[in-house]
């Protein structure tokens, strides 16, 4: 492989790798998804580079680097976001609610629970 093809290979992945972050941001997990098999056809191109390293390809390198320390911190965040929402969803749903009545008797409420099902 040339160096010129390499260095756009490496431009391709810098747009995956915007288009990645792009969901993330959006929360589009099913996107995120399919971008995987488009991710794994550039580890063999990269794998396989045998070529000189301009100045170009330490450029676009220095970029995917940076971009995909970006797309990991948003992973993360959305990831303590989810763990952030489901223990307060846990908590709300640990201690049942009740109303009070005007004779001082309390009434409970009936229990409110999640249930994961594909429809």
């Amino acid at each position: 492989m040339q160096t010129k093809e390499f260095e756009r290979h490496l431009g391709n992945f810098v747009k995956l790798l915007k288009k990645e972050k792009d969901y993330l941001i959006k929360d589009d997990g099913e996107s995120l998804t399919n971008l995987l098999p488009e991710k794994e056809v550039f580890v063999k191109v990269l794998e396989g580079y045998q070529g000189n390293i301009s100045e170009k390809v330490r450029e676009l390198i220095t970029v995917i680097k940076t971009q995909q320390e970006e797309n990991m911190l948003l992973t993360r965040q959305a990831i303590g976001y989810q763990e952030m929402l489901m223990t307060a969803v846990k908590k709300n749903l640990s201690s049942p609610a009740g109303t009070y009545s005007k004779g001082a008797q309390v009434y409970a409420q009936p229990r409110t629970n999640f249930v994961d099902e594909e429809i």
